[in-house]
C-alpha cells in the first residue's frame, strides 16, 4: 500500500475546490481540519505538527550557532552579524516562498494541479485554524532547512554556514511561532497586533497582498502591503464569524455524540 495515498475526503475536497487560494469555501468554512494521508505514521508524524515541536528540532542549531558567533574564530563582531544576517535572511525566505511559491492559479479541471497546491498552500486558507497544520510540518521544513544549510555550508564552508543557519533558524522559529499566534491568539501588544491584523486581511480579504507573516518589512520594501481601516474592519468581522461558526458545528457534533 502507498504510505502516501490521500484520504477519500481530501481527493473529493479538491476536486469540489476551484483552485483559487483565498477565503474558506462555503464547503469547508465550518471544518476546522481534515485528515489529508491514510497512513497513521505519515499524517501523524510527517504532514503534521504540534506547534512546540519546531523548538525541538531546531533549538539546537540556533543555540550552536549563536554560540559559534560569540566565540568562535570569526570574532564576535562579525559573527554576531552574519548571525543578525541569517535571521534578516529568513525573512525574505518567508516572504519570497509565500508570494511567489504558495499563491498562484490553477484551472479548476487540473486535477494533478489542484492537488499540488492545495497540499502546498491551498489547504491552510480552506482551513486556517487547524492548529497542527500551523507550523510547517517535517515533510516540509526538513528538506528546507537541509537546502539552506547545504546552500552555505557550499558558499561560505561550516562554521560560517553554522552561524548563518542558526540565525535563519531562529527566524523560521519566530515565524512559525507568530503565525501559529495569529490564528489562536487575540494580541494585546500593539506589534503583534498589527501583525494578525495584517495576516487576517491576508487571510478573508486582500489575498495577493500582506505576503510577510512574522514582518511586513518585505511587503513595504516590494509593495504587496495592504491596509485600509475597511480591509481590516471586514477581514477580523470574517475571523469573528468563521470562529462562531465553527464553534457552534463542534457543539452540535458534540451533542449529537
Amino acid at each position: 500500500m502507498n504510505p502516501f495515498a490521500y484520504t477519500d475526503e481530501l481527493i473529493e475536497t479538491v476536486k469540489a475546490w476551484d483552485g483559487t487560494i483565498g477565503a474558506p469555501s462555503a464547503r469547508n468554512r465550518k471544518t476546522e481540519r481534515m485528515r489529508v494521508f491514510k497512513n497513521n505514521f505519515v499524517e501523524d508524524v510527517l504532514a503534521t505538527s504540534r506547534w512546540w515541536l519546531p523548538g525541538v528540532w531546531f533549538g539546537g542549531f540556533i543555540a550552536y550557532g549563536f554560540y559559534l558567533a560569540v566565540v568562535g574564530d570569526m570574532g564576535m563582531a562579525k559573527g554576531l552579524g552574519l548571525y543578525g544576517a541569517g535571521i534578516l535572511g529568513w525573512t525574505f525566505i518567508e516572504y519570497a516562498l509565500h508570494r511567489w511559491a504558495f499563491h498562484f492559479h490553477v484551472e479548476p479541471d487540473d486535477f494533478d494541479a489542484k492537488m499540488r497546491l492545495f497540499l502546498l498552500h491551498g489547504y491552510h486558507h480552506e482551513f486556517p485554524n487547524d492548529k497542527l497544520r500551523l507550523v510547517a510540518p517535517p515533510m516540509l521544513s526538513w528538506p528546507l532547512a537541509v537546502i539552506i544549510l547545504g546552500t552555505y555550508t557550499l558558499i561560505g564552508g561550516l562554521e560560517p554556514a553554522l552561524i548563518l543557519f542558526g540565525g535563519t533558524t531562529c527566524g523560521y522559529l519566530f515565524y512559525d511561532w507568530t503565525h501559529y499566534g495569529t490564528h489562536h491568539f487575540r494580541p494585546k501588544d500593539p506589534v503583534f497586533k498589527l501583525i494578525r491584523r495584517s495576516h487576517m486581511i491576508h487571510h478573508y480579504k486582500l489575498f495577493q497582498l500582506n505576503m510577510g507573516i512574522s514582518t511586513p518589512l518585505w511587503d513595504w520594501i516590494l509593495g504587496s502591503w495592504g491596509w485600509s481601516q475597511d480591509a481590516v474592519k471586514e477581514a477580523l468581522a470574517e475571523d469573528r464569524k468563521l470562529a462562531k461558526e465553527r464553534a457552534a458545528q463542534q457543539a452540535l457534533t458534540t451533542d449529537r455524540e
